[in-house]
């Protein structure tokens, strides 16, 4: 149930916004640099120091007069955990506790604010001037370790979220189970419950939105991508959930599933995003897509209502997609906002559009705190528009792709020391 796995049109356009903006940065500073380069050979001094002193100065001039519009930063989360290996996606979306913690004393320092989603959108939906400083954090898909660890987190700092909850797969009526800091054993694996929900509602750390019923995805062609295996069945649980009507909080524990392996991969998207497609009735007419979105979000909106008592105002789109259609579909069901924008949400941004990045730790590759500290910084200053961000993430993400590099060099030099022992000793 992750927002990351498949490359979004989000994910597709802020990157390539982000290559734009530096690839500007980058020109100034070769503008500058061979400025200082002439310079340097005119004067006859060391022709590096000018170059590299005029490139550096051009850059940072640059980026601190180059800012673009202001907007407001709306920071996504899933799983907050120290012990997340049952999500076949845990590599993904899921954070240790103490790397959330870290984020939120960061985000203190940096003067941010944080607000509830419902506030930031009424504001901007009126027209209001909204304070630079003003942040949203969201939690997607209601895992239970929301409320063993993110909810004590959330609540030691003063903060407060959004968390958008699919209704198929909310736990069934049971004690509240321990969060940190007490006594008991922690479960880690499962879901919330909606006396969970209700809870976390109640004292003000979470206000729950909607997510849609089964966070599926829907096969839009009669290509097949690839075949069921046990390797790939995890990444794949949507073909299972699509075949398990109703309950399916227990997704992951069951033995039994409905699909075997063998089984085609079809082509497909998130299932409110695209048209779906059968063998028996071909492409999805337009009537047929409206009708199967509409009962996901009333359906949605209704449990919810029922649930908590309350309507719930925003929704969320599984997996980051949607449509122009579907979120026109939103509104006339009564959704305020939806996410899945591709902007920063700043005043000359649709108000009813969310725009999120997602949050994530090891941003370098391994594990360390003050490189994971400046990545999620420039995240949010680039979300306020101020240009000069965009290198330093890109010279995270370069170091990143380095690490990995070198890590696959060693497995694979690994493997072949490995089979060249083996050859010699048989």
């Amino acid at each position: 149930m992750s927002d990351a796995r498949p490359l979004t049109a989000h994910t597709t356009a802020r990157r390539a916004l982000r290559r734009r903006l530096l690839g500007g940065l980058l020109l100034v500073a070769l503008i500058c640099g061979l400025s200082g380069g002439a310079l340097a050979a005119l004067t006859g001094a060391a022709v590096w120091a000018f170059w590299l002193l005029a490139a550096v100065a051009g850059y940072l001039a640059a980026a601190r007069l180059w800012r673009l519009e202001p907007g407001n930063p709306v920071l996504t989360y899933h799983s907050v955990s120290d012990d997340a290996a049952w999500l076949p996606w845990q590599a993904e979306i899921s954070i240790r506790p103490a790397s959330l913690d870290r984020q939120l004393r960061l985000f203190r320092r940096m003067g941010m604010q944080i607000v509830d989603s419902e506030t930031l959108v009424r504001a901007r939906l009126a027209g209001r001037p909204v304070p630079g400083n003003w942040m949203a954090l969201h939690f997607d898909d209601g895992y239970l370790d929301n409320w063993v660890a993110a909810t004590p987190i959330l609540r030691r700092h003063g903060a407060c979220a959004t968390l958008f909850v699919s209704t198929d797969f909310i736990a069934p009526p049971q004690p509240l189970r321990p969060m940190m800091g007490h006594e008991e054993p922690l479960r880690w694996d499962g879901y919330l419950s909606w006396d969970e929900l209700r809870a976390l509602e109640a004292e003000g750390t979470f206000r729950i939105e909607a997510h849609g019923t089964d966070h599926g995805r829907i096969a839009t062609g009669p290509e097949t991508v690839d075949r069921l295996t046990p390797e790939n069945a995890g990444r794949l649980s949507w073909m299972q959930w699509a075949r398990m009507p109703g309950d399916k909080h227990d997704w992951y524990l069951r033995r039994n599933r409905p699909v075997p392996m063998g089984s085609a991969v079809p082509v497909s998207a998130p299932a409110l995003a695209a048209r779906g497609w059968s063998s028996d009735t071909g492409q999805e007419s337009d009537a047929a897509y409206d009708a199967r979105v509409r009962a996901v979000l009333a359906t949605s909106r209704a449990v919810i209502a029922r649930e908590m008592g309350r309507a719930p105002v925003l929704f969320c789109w599984p997996q980051n997609q949607t449509s122009d259609r579907a979120r026109a579909l939103a509104r006339e069901a009564g959704f305020l906002a939806t996410t899945a924008g591709q902007a920063r949400n700043a005043a000359s941004d649709p108000a009813a559009i969310l725009s999120r990045v997602h949050i994530g730790e090891d941003y370098a590759g391994f594990r360390c705190g003050w490189i994971d500290d400046l990545a999620v910084r420039a995240q949010i200053r680039c979300f306020q528009g101020y240009v000069g961000w965009v290198a330093v993430l890109g010279a995270v993400g370069a170091l990143r792709r380095a690490v990995r590099l070198l890590a696959r060099t060693r497995v694979r030099g690994s493997g072949a020391g490995s089979g060249a022992l083996q050859e010699g000793m048989s």
